[in-house]
């Protein structure tokens, strides 16, 4: 349960999409349909179910009213307050955090709007409570891959990104964190790190959630220091590198002036423990590690702790194969269908299905699925039209789409607005946003859309 006012909830939602231009040249990234429900819906329910009332939303200022009217459809108890920023290209996380820091007065849980994990949040922030950490990161099993899943699209030569992400095997502590794009063959430790940390595991296979429970000092130090853009790739492993350092004195370097050194910078400064906190230590038998006669955390003051939470998957779908996967598995974390659905389908009362052969699909508001046509496993949103004679498979199809009659797609990414023409057989493929795909066409494993829309991103 989360105390009011103990931490405050920012969902990031200002990514462009640069990892899947296919899907957000007709929408922003954050409303992405997943399971039919907008991407942003997963952090808010993830939050909602944890015991937050209220969320900070952070979108760019451009698609900030299509944002506003996609929330205000959720029915979720938690409220969510929007917040655009601008447009500019080259806004990171850390700035976007930096550029409503008047809006935080707590320890804050920050998320990505690309996370899709049904997990319960309470294990996490009482590590971050236990310890008074700095910073806890989530980290979870990486979402299992069904035998027969096939990404939409020409067969990706992208590498998946990997985390690596070094944990103390006694105390948990998170002391190295890093993208494994980073280093060529091999990664180079530092020597003080290894004497203060000789037991610990650099995991190459986890996935960072990009959901950290965050001190609020680590903002305050943000604030002050504007050449930190990004979250994961710059401040978060320069705060768990900090941990092998000590606050410095004027006495350490006798040579050294009080006006030479620059005080107010130092990341110390903001770091400062809480009133008798050091006393209380002295005062107790606790020690969080055995395997040497340090005291409790080495009288460290920046503390980063990672939670495996094992068991337990998730994903990230900031990228076309992650989206289609989040689409393939969804179904399996959250219950999606409403009170008083068919067992096999969820069909919204304002839609018009005349088909007698539907299995395990999700109709939205206004389709319209004529007779003689089959769906199996697929999603449909709104104003979705399918005429006679169709087949449609495991595909995702998002607002606005006409499908003539007579067509079959198998395993297919239909984006918003586009007209499939009859007789077309389309296995494996990704339709932009406002394409048309002419009559009798046959494609497999394709990328159909307007260049034009795309060089826009």
């Amino acid at each position: 349960m989360v105390q009011q006012n103990e931490f405050q909830a920012v969902v990031l939602a200002g990514g462009k999409g640069s990892r899947m231009t296919e899907l957000t040249a007709g929408k922003p990234k954050c409303l992405l349909p997943i399971a039919n429900m907008p991407m942003i819906w997963y952090p808010l329910k993830l939050l909602d179910q944890s015991g937050f009332t209220e969320a900070i939303v952070v979108v760019s200022e451009c698609v900030k009213s299509d944002v506003v009217a996609a929330v205000d459809k959720l029915n979720l108890n938690i409220k969510a307050e929007i917040v655009g920023v601008a447009d500019a290209e080259d806004i990171g996380t850390a700035d976007s955090l930096r550029l409503i820091h008047e809006k935080i007065h707590s320890d804050l849980v920050v998320v990505s709007s690309d996370l899709i994990a049904n997990i319960d949040l309470s294990e996490t922030l009482n590590l971050y409570r236990k310890h008074n950490a700095s910073l806890t990161a989530l980290i979870l099993q990486p979402a299992k891959t069904p035998e027969d899943f096939v990404q939409p699209g020409p067969k990706s030569k992208q590498k998946a990104e990997r985390d690596l992400i070094g944990i103390d095997n006694e105390t948990g502590r998170m002391v190295f964190l890093a993208s494994a794009s980073d280093f060529e063959e091999s990664i180079k430790m530092p020597a003080k790190l290894l004497k203060k940390h000789s037991n610990f595991t650099v995991y190459s296979k986890l996935l960072d959630a990009h959901l950290y429970v965050i001190n609020k000092w680590v903002l305050d130090f943000l604030v002050h220091h504007k050449n930190f853009s990004t979250l994961k790739g710059e401040l978060l492993p320069y705060i768990v590198k900090k941990q092998l350092d000590k606050p410095k004195s004027v006495s350490e370097d006798k040579n050294a002036s009080v006006v030479k050194m620059d005080t107010k910078k130092d990341i110390f400064r903001f770091a400062l423990e809480k009133p008798f906190d050091a006393l209380i230590r002295s005062m107790s038998s606790f020690n969080d590690h055995e395997t040497d006669l340090e005291d409790a955390y080495h009288n460290d003051i920046i503390k980063c702790y990672a939670h495996v939470m094992n068991g337990k998957f998730g994903l990230r779908a900031n990228t076309l194969q992650m989206y289609s996967l989040a689409n393939a598995v969804v179904n399996d974390w959250y219950e999606m269908k409403k009170e008083g659905d068919l067992p096999c389908s969820s069909i919204s009362t304002n839609a018009t299905v005349k088909s007698t052969q539907l299995q395990s699909c999700r109709i939205d508001e206004n389709a319209i699925v004529s007779e003689k046509t089959s769906l199996k496993q697929s999603y449909l949103s709104n104003n979705v039209v399918v005429e006679p004679k169709t087949r449609i498979s495991r595909s995702v199809i998002m607002n606005n789409v006409t499908i003539k009659e007579r067509c079959v797609i198998e395993n297919c990414i239909i984006c918003n607005g586009s007209t499939i023409e009859e007789g077309t057989q389309l296995k494996d493929c990704l339709v932009g946003a406002q394409h048309v795909v002419p009559s009798g066409s046959i494609h497999n494993r394709e990328v159909l859309t307007d260049i034009d829309r795309l060089m826009e991103i």
